[in-house]
């Protein structure tokens, strides 16, 4: 048994190691930000949409921004569900100062998600003339090189579809706003490795051709999810997700409790386990294996003690394994452009280990999305098939 849970701790110590130091690549090149693969011709028009609910507080900044991006030509569409939504007054106030801008109600959706529906509204609105479409969300803040760097590899002909992420920054270093940072880092480094790339809807950008070809808007038009349905059509198609140099957006995030992170991250096992549930089941086996293993070496002192090991092997190997868990911390820790003090971090790092195993067994049980007030139940990879009210859970974070 001994030699099982040796061997176990040096695979999940292997994989977490390539996960960090490779996948962590692509941020910790200092050219990241600056260096831009140009188009050998002019940039492609592009049509950035923008599905838009509620009005948070700094609405009106950030998508002042996604209209001051440093793009050439390019058009952008506000979408919200209906008129009395309170983004509608914020978008309508910009309308007049930037020409480039546009907004359509999309109306409730009946079939899909309601992002998903909006993106389709704002979809139909701007017609047939991009050459590329990208795809945002309205919550993160958007530096003005975030549009040409997301599109860099699409424009130079190096990729058909690419995607960005974003650095969750916690306003203050509390556990559940550092621990779900963590998180969202993690998932941001995973997509430095090839295999474990995804498209996420906050910073996608994909050539109009191959969302035609893919039939997208009829995907999205029944599922409850745009960017991992987007995900498993783009693996059965063969088809990778280019990683662009920067396009790394921020997401300020306030008061965040471990109930808010428990549901987003919860949200998150859902969308897998809907439309991509052998990544969902693989992905929940790492982090369970990775939460039992670090529970049972910081137990092992205590066993030892009571005579459930013997020798000095099962302690020493302890030791190591939570000083390789402490040392991929801190390498975690640098990419992160705001961590707070290493305590503070490192808690979180364990907390986010536990809350991901948590979070993925409360999966397991749930039939139903609910987000924004409306409950989805959801069938075979993702299809709606029920839409309905749900006011109980309108307080929901994204």
């Amino acid at each position: 048994m001994t030699w099982i849970i040796l061997a176990a701790m040096v695979l999940i110590f292997s994989y977490l190691s390539v996960l960090i130091f490779v996948g962590g690549r692509p941020l910790r090149s200092a050219a990241a930000a600056v260096e831009i693969d140009h188009p050998s011709g002019p940039w492609p028009r592009l049509a950035l949409l923008v599905p838009v609910t509620g009005a948070a507080a700094g609405l009106e900044g950030r998508l002042q921004a996604l209209l001051r991006q440093d793009y050439p030509d390019y058009e952008v569409v506000f979408a919200t569900r209906d008129a009395q939504d309170p983004a509608t007054a914020v978008i309508q106030s910009l309308i007049p100062r930037y020409p480039r801008a546009r907004h359509v109600v999309a109306g409730p959706a009946r079939s899909c998600g309601q992002k998903n529906f909006n993106l389709l509204a704002a979809l139909k609105l701007v017609g047939q003339t991009p050459e590329i479409l990208v795809f945002c969300d309205s919550n993160q803040e958007a530096p003005p090189e975030w549009l040409r760097e997301l599109t860099a590899l699409l424009a130079a002909g190096k990729a058909e579809v690419s995607s960005g992420f974003h650095h969750l920054i916690a306003a203050d270093f509390r556990l559940a706003g550092l621990g779900r940072a963590v998180t969202v880092l993690t998932l941001y480094v995973a997509k430095g490795l090839r295999l474990l790339n995804q498209p996420w809807g906050g910073s996608t950008a994909i050539r109009r051709s191959l969302f035609e070809e893919l039939k997208v808007a009829a995907l999205w038009a029944e599922n409850v999810v745009d960017d991992v349905s987007l995900g498993a059509r783009l693996a059965r198609a063969g088809i990778r997700v280019g990683v662009p140099r920067g396009a790394r957006l921020y997401t300020h995030l306030e008061g965040e409790t471990l109930g808010d992170w428990s549901r987003w991250l919860t949200r998150q096992w859902l969308y897998m386990k809907f439309c991509m549930p052998l990544n969902w089941l693989a992905q929940g086996l790492v982090v369970h294996l990775l939460l039992a293993l670090v529970a049972l070496a910081l137990a092992t002192p205590l066993l030892a003690l009571v005579g459930l090991f013997s020798g000095t092997l099962p302690i020493v190997a302890a030791v190591l394994f939570l000083a390789g868990m402490v040392w991929l911390g801190i390498a975690l820790r640098s990419l992160h452009p705001s961590p707070g003090p290493l305590r503070q971090w490192l808690a979180a790092f364990l907390a986010a280990i536990a809350m991901g195993s948590w979070c993925h067994l409360q999966s397991v049980f749930i039939k139903e999305m609910h987000w924004r007030g409306i409950a989805y139940r959801v069938g075979w990879r993702g299809r709606v098939i029920e839409v309905r009210s749900d006011l109980d859970q309108a307080g929901a974070n994204d």
